[in-house]
């Protein structure tokens, strides 16, 4: 059947821009349109690979015209977005690039009276739909809180130096960044900020040019590094354990966001070298959760609000019990 056909084309920028599509808009069938970044680290390409597989499996379980599109940069997001607008889909999921920058575009589809869910990157006073997202705020308060009692005696005895690495200037590491100064010890000090566009490799060319170009009082202050991701943190651990200079390095805790088994594998590996990993759930797995609340919406139902997806702390202590928890088994349900 034609309904059924599972086609991929649309091949902007080789291995990085596609779109599939199930059924046609001449049919009749009601029909959504999920608009997403391309894969540019490890997460979105894990997003990617559950959204595209909720995106078709849902659609056609229920009978429901579906599109899945990815993009390279905002002016290709926005284009995807003017396409879906004059196709008449019936609803739209979105993952911006970044929020604000999407704006105009993202107005087009509400003046069309397209309803419209937002995931992951706000658009900041914007009326959308409905709006699904990790619980950021959430994210950076028990940071902070951890980061607290992991460093009690020496917050008490003064000031704690860090460095703090964030994603990129969308409103998830604003989120983070607000969430964790808002719990954290006046003590703590940020002596480098960083932002890093979510990049493994990036984090680890900042942290060893700090670690190599610093003066030894500066490197040797620093007790604890704040990330806001797994794969930035990866890349500082990979900096702090390749360094080969003269200085002491007395960093005890690195923290992160998401919990991949990548990091967490190595959770034994960097406590041996005198160095503990915190890290908070955030799957790649809950942009399903925003694909069904369009699926939803074709169904009828009432839709609308902000949706938090829950987050769990994973540290040394508990890491091999999250990973034979339900969080961790959905991330790596798909090859």
């Amino acid at each position: 059947m034609a309904k059924r056909l599972f086609l991929i084309g649309l091949i902007l920028v080789v291995g990085v821009s596609f779109a599939f599509a199930g059924g046609s808009q001449e049919s009749g069938t009601k029909s959504i349109a999920v608009i997403m970044p391309g894969a540019t680290h490890g997460f979105l390409g894990e997003s990617i690979r559950h959204a595209e597989n909720a995106t078709q499996q849902i659609g056609e379980e229920k009978g429901y015209d579906y599109q899945f599109l990815i993009s390279d940069d905002v002016v290709e997001q926005a284009n995807q977005i003017d396409t879906v607008v004059s196709q008449g889909v019936d609803v739209v999921v979105l993952w911006p690039h970044n929020g604000d920058e999407l704006r105009s575009a993202a107005q087009q589809i509400v003046d069309a009276g397209i309803p419209l869910i937002i995931y992951d990157r706000l658009i900041t006073n914007f009326d959308e739909t409905a709006e699904l997202m990790g619980d950021n705020v959430t994210i950076g308060e028990e940071t902070g809180r951890y980061f607290n009692d992991y460093y009690a005696d020496e917050l008490a005895a003064g000031q704690v130096n860090i460095l703090e690495f964030k994603g990129d200037n969308s409103t998830v590491p604003t989120q983070r960044h607000e969430g964790f100064w808002s719990t954290a010890n006046d003590n703590f000090n940020v002596v480098n900020e960083y932002v890093t566009n979510w990049s493994k490799d990036t984090a680890q060319q900042q942290m060893e040019t700090f670690l190599n170009s610093s003066p030894r009082n500066v490197v040797e202050s620093i007790q604890g590094v704040f990330t806001h991701d797994a794969e930035v943190a990866a890349g500082v651990l990979a900096a702090i354990d390749g360094y080969d200079g003269n200085f002491d390095l007395n960093i005890r805790l690195v923290s992160a966001v998401s919990a991949p088994r990548e990091l967490l594998d190595n959770f034994d590996y960097y406590q041996e070298k005198g160095i503990d990993q915190v890290t908070f759930a955030f799957s790649p797995a809950m942009v399903v959760d925003a694909i069904q609340l369009g699926y939803d919406v074709l169904d009828g139902k009432d839709v609308s609000g902000m949706h938090l997806v829950d987050t769990e702390m994973v540290d040394n202590s508990n890491y091999r019990e999250f990973m034979q928890g339900d969080v961790f088994t959905l991330r790596y349900s798909i090859d």
